[in-house]
């Protein structure tokens, strides 16, 4: 496996990083996760601009968020993929002491790398996914994309005692959003998400963003509100959005089987319009290259 860090191509094992990385030491870095279909980063410049703006928020300067795409392609280069994954993490870098107040200059530790996954032509049908509802303990700046990921792992562990792969969050009976996933609620045909800018907010999802779009485009009508848990659990499908499932389908809830045990046809409907919204991202693409 080949990895990119700090500009360069290189081997894993070659790879070092410091042990007083602050990314190690404090959880205190960024990162974006980016989808390819034949070697065009869905949603790419919505990522980017995530990027740029949660470096802004965490004060993190020495790396421009319109040079991560150079290191995207160039992880996926590396291994020889068209259709992948590129996980992109950007630390405030590695100073000579631990601080919890960082000195100035430091530069900071830029690391991608790609693994495989599949094609466009492989989301025919939304992935059925257990999950369970967990309370949202975390902090109340969810908007940042931050690598401090322990307040999504603990209630992803607890889900996973009910059989869940993911956590849907909820705080004062209000859903914010899956773990590690935004989440769209399906009641008598109507799609309702929370909004990205409530208090707390939660993460600009960019898959959020693509399947609001694309079931605009296929009629379907969307709600962005506050969505309360009692909704949730009697809803008619649920619908998590991610940039590594991209969408999935609840098919079981807290350890019991939900709508039918099957993914429901609002879900399929808008997986087909987003495989065709991307579908036509690639071809422009293809026409700009």
């Amino acid at each position: 496996m080949k990895v990119w860090l700090n500009g360069r191509v290189m081997p894993l094992e070659e790879a070092h990083i410091s042990p007083f990385d602050r990314g190690f030491l404090f959880g205190d870095g960024v990162y974006e996760l980016v989808r390819f279909f034949e070697g065009v980063g869905m949603a790419m410049q919505a990522h980017l601009h995530r990027l740029e703006r949660s470096l802004k928020l965490v004060r993190i300067e020495g790396f421009s968020a319109a040079d991560a795409a150079h290191a995207m392609h160039a992880a996926m280069e590396a291994e020889g993929l068209r259709d992948g994954a590129v996980y992109l993490q950007v630390t405030r870098g590695a100073p000579p002491a631990r601080s919890h107040i960082p000195p100035a200059g430091v530069a900071p530790t830029v690391f991608a790398y790609a693994t495989p996954m599949g094609p466009l032509d492989s989301l025919r049908a939304p992935v059925p996914i257990a999950v369970s509802i967990q309370p949202d303990e975390r902090w109340h700046r969810c908007e940042i994309k931050s690598i401090s990921l322990m307040g999504s792992v603990l209630p992803m562990l607890a889900a996973g005692e009910h059989g869940g792969e993911e956590a849907i969050l909820v705080r004062d009976g209000l859903l914010s959003e899956g773990g590690s996933s935004n989440v769209l609620v399906v009641k008598d045909g109507v799609l309702a998400t929370p909004p990205v800018d409530d208090d707390p907010s939660i993460l600009h999802g960019t898959v959020r963003a693509v399947a609001l779009q694309a079931a605009r485009g296929a009629g379907l009508r969307v709600e962005e509100r506050r969505v309360h848990e009692r909704e949730v659990r009697a809803a008619d499908e649920l619908v998590v959005a991610s940039s590594r499932r991209i969408l999935a389908s609840v098919t079981r809830l807290d350890g019991r089987p939900f709508a039918g045990g099957a993914p429901g046809p609002v879900a399929q409907r808008l997986l087909d319009a987003i495989r065709e919204d991307m579908r036509a991202a690639i071809a422009a693409a293809a026409v700009g290259a």
